[in-house]
């Protein structure tokens, strides 16, 4: 076993001399009459060359080493060229780290550039367009060029210019079918049945599984009601989806990836509450929480604000909450620009989404004393409640008024994100007893005049007209 470079140093191997460096190595040799390079001699140190002190050489070899010696050439002989690096094993990662990626030298005469690394990408049945790579040439001692390429991957998302996230998309359309809807039962004046707060979304939890903050149960008891009532309206007092990640609060990292869900989710609720009413008119009043869409897109995406589809400039914007719901497939009505959204029964009567909250008192009684001559039914405090008033008019007669809140439909044990609610450390909602309730709101009217009634619903069952509902 022969090796100019080890023998000249009166060593086995170039690598059993750590303690020198392989410039100062090079310079011995040179000494010598060994014109070699650095990178000569970290690959004779890393046993990468066909001479190495472990591999073996041929008589012929040894007869051609000994000729050259003899005569004096100093070039190095090609038993000392580099090898060329072997190929790392092709298996390509999406995760995009070194170690998993794929890597390799070749050898040529001549640099390549870039184009020819796609070439290689090519041959080696990748599409140059859809992986990312480092590359890079350096001068092979021995002649020629070695083109290295290295952590050959699949594009990220955002390295292939598209979103890290899934795009929020409209709702994926469900279609509901039930028997025929019972007919309205007779009564003298009409009704309107009200829900309000559902909050409907979820929290990732830590094993992967989504905690919602809409009670399931209590939804579809509303649902229920509304079939056997076959109310005249149905209106959703705001706050129908909690979307927090647009919220401009603080953000858990289990509110990630749950917006299209609780799009989906909300959707599939509203088809089958228009399957059980067909008839009814079905009203979703804005709430600060479903704004939370149209002041996110203002804030991180203005140019996109408004954004309609093509030649349909009545439609709504495609990134807003009754588009992405679907809301005119389920011919439901949406009531925008909270907090100034309305809905009427009659001239006496508005139904809000609410600013107010009182946390010591009543809600209902404020705006009653704010405008003691209209009937106003709200919600966003999450509490069932009635408030009556009289006052006296401008010629001796009663000016009756209420304000009413059916309540809640989401959860009321913390999970819902709130001013009192909590996360552990693996991002589980920590038990609360909110002061919230959850209800159902019944309003019977005429062209002057309303009645308001508030059913609780607790545990997942209510008593309506001395029938229960359960879910």
């Amino acid at each position: 076993m022969h090796c100019t470079y080890a023998a000249a140093l009166n060593t086995t191997g170039l690598q059993d001399q750590p303690t020198i460096t392989s410039r100062a190595m090079a310079a011995q040799l040179a000494d010598y009459g060994h014109l070699v390079s650095k990178s000569t001699i970290n690959n004779h140190r890393n046993q990468t060359c066909r001479c190495g002190n472990k591999t073996p050489t041929t008589p012929e070899q040894d007869e051609k080493q000994a000729t050259n010696s003899a005569i004096g050439n100093n070039v190095p002989t090609s038993e000392h060229k580099p090898a060329a690096a072997p190929n790392v094993q092709e298996v390509v990662q999406q995760s995009g780290t070194s170690e998993s990626a794929d890597a390799y030298t070749i050898t040529s005469e001549k640099a390549w550039g870039y184009n020819d690394f796609c070439e290689f990408i090519r041959a080696k049945g990748q599409d140059p367009e859809k992986v990312t790579f480092n590359w890079g040439v350096t001068t092979n001692p021995a002649g020629g060029f070695w083109n290295k390429i290295n952590n050959v991957r699949f594009k990220s998302a955002a390295e292939a210019g598209n979103p890290a996230w899934p795009v929020i998309q409209q709702a994926q359309p469900v279609t509901v079918t039930i028997p025929q809807p019972a007919p309205a039962p007779y009564r003298p004046h009409k009704l309107a049945l009200k829900s309000a707060d559902h909050q409907i979304g979820y929290r990732r939890l830590a094993d992967g599984t989504l905690d919602p903050f809409h009670d399931q149960r209590a939804m579809d008891i509303f649902v229920m009601v509304c079939a056997e009532y076959q109310p005249d309206k149905i209106q959703i007092l705001g706050d129908f989806l909690d979307m927090p990640s647009q919220s401009r609060w603080a953000q858990e990292a289990g509110f990630a990836l749950t917006t299209q869900k609780a799009f989906d989710t909300a959707h599939a609720w509203l088809a089958q509450l228009r399957a059980v009413a067909p008839n009814a008119d079905i009203i979703i009043v804005e709430g600060n929480h479903d704004k939370r869409m149209q002041n996110f897109v203002e804030t991180n995406a203005l140019a996109a604000f408004g954004l309609r589809r093509a030649n349909m400039p009545e439609s709504w914007p495609t990134m807003s909450v009754p588009y992405l719901l679907r809301l005119d497939e389920l011919d439901i009505t949406y009531v925008d620009a909270y907090p100034a959204a309305t809905d009427w029964d009659n001239d006496t009567t508005r139904n809000i989404h609410g600013t107010r909250a009182n946390s010591k008192g009543s809600t209902t009684s404020q705006y009653i004393h704010e405008l003691p001559h209209l009937n106003t039914w709200a919600g966003h405090t999450h509490r069932a409640e009635i408030t009556h008033h009289q006052v006296m008019g401008p010629r001796g007669e009663p000016i009756r008024s209420y304000s009413a809140n059916p309540g809640c439909m989401c959860r009321v044990d913390g999970a819902v994100p709130s001013v009192n609610g909590a996360i552990g450390a693996n991002g589980s909602p920590a038990k609360v007893v909110e002061q919230w309730q959850q209800g159902i709101g019944f309003a019977y009217y005429d062209e002057t005049e309303s009645w308001p009634f508030v059913y609780r619903i607790i545990d997942g069952r209510t008593i309506i007209d001395g029938k229960q509902y359960a879910a």
